[in-house]
């Protein structure tokens, strides 16, 4: 998760955080031209995993389920803001079911506003829209607007903490427990890749009328600008989303979807190293997603099948 950079500071960030999105882009540009160059030639020997520095990860196919690349993926990791995509996803189902509209307003209560860490800057008395405390969440990974959408959702944190864990075990997240809505840390906090891949699945398939939420570069609100740490967003054209998060104990995690052709892959990747300069973790974890994300596409869409090389080069 984000720091809590103060209004003053805020600007100074963004720029240095655009730096670096300057250089991931020239980095993106050079990877696709090679990518490119290699699936059109359909070489067998390029289909070999490249080795990805994580903690771990998974790669599935979100129409039908099927991994396609997989280290560590079933055992629990501290997942910090990958929390947040549970906290969405029962607000989505709120929003379904007609609980709350998204051009509804509200002023922040009082726990949302004592909230610490990354924050979409809600201030006493000043109105949000719930589709801006989506927004709030997806792009700076606010805790506030977590809290806040808890509150909203289920009247408490505690109660909506439980409505957390009964949907994870209802939809098959079995090495999961959730201890709050927005990830701050834990040890209670926990999730595997592969629990995480079923919950971005069935965001996608149960809720794909707000995908887009997912994939927005900035976000304004309070008159501050924040980048979003998935810097895929927006820089590379396949990339739909989705969710990052970062936490000492739980390192840079991102969860990355795409699709090309007709296929839709997800990328769930937790515990990319840890950087002092957080925006450079966020970059890498955002190059292992995307070393991730188009290896599965150049398996799945490009060359055949060779069972032997789709292995992990790592333990």
């Amino acid at each position: 998760m984000l720091p809590h950079p103060s209004a003053n500071t805020a600007p100074i960030t963004y720029r240095s955080y655009r730096l670096h999105l300057g250089f991931l882009g020239l980095f993106i540009l050079g990877w696709t031209l090679i990518l490119g160059i290699s699936t059109t030639r359909a070489d067998t020997n390029s289909s070999g995993l490249p080795p990805i520095d994580a903690r771990a990860y998974i790669l599935m196919n979100a129409q039908t389920g099927a991994i396609i690349a997989a280290k560590n993926a079933y055992q629990p990791y501290a997942i910090a803001s990958i929390t947040k995509l549970m906290t969405l996803y029962l607000l989505f189902k709120d929003i379904h079911t007609g609980g709350l509209h998204l051009h509804q307003e509200f002023v922040p209560c009082q726990a949302a506003l004592e909230t610490g860490g990354s924050s979409m800057f809600m201030h006493p008395g000043l109105r949000f829209s719930v589709a801006q405390m989506i927004l709030g969440m997806t792009v700076p990974s606010g805790n506030d607007a977590a809290v806040e959408a808890a509150h909203l959702v289920a009247g408490s944190v505690p109660a909506f903490v439980r409505e957390m864990n009964q949907t994870a075990r209802k939809i098959g997240m079995l090495s999961t427990t959730y201890y709050d809505p927005d990830g701050l840390p834990h040890p209670n906090n926990t999730a595997s890749p592969y629990d995480i891949a079923i919950l971005t699945r069935r965001i996608m398939t149960d809720f794909p009328q707000y995908m887009h939420f997912f994939n927005h570069e900035n976000f304004t609100y309070a008159g501050i600008t924040s980048p979003n740490p998935n810097l895929l967003v927006g820089r590379v054209p396949f990339i739909t989303g989705m969710k990052s998060g970062y936490t000492d104990a739980a390192g840079h995690c991102l969860v990355a979807t795409g699709t090309q052709n007709g296929v839709q892959l997800i990328a769930v990747i937790l515990g990319v190293p840890s950087f002092t300069d957080e925006n450079r973790g966020f970059w890498k974890a955002s190059w292992q997603s995307l070393k991730l994300l188009d290896w599965g596409f150049a398996r799945t869409l490009w060359l055949p099948a060779v069972p032997h090389l789709e292995k992990t080069s790592a333990p």
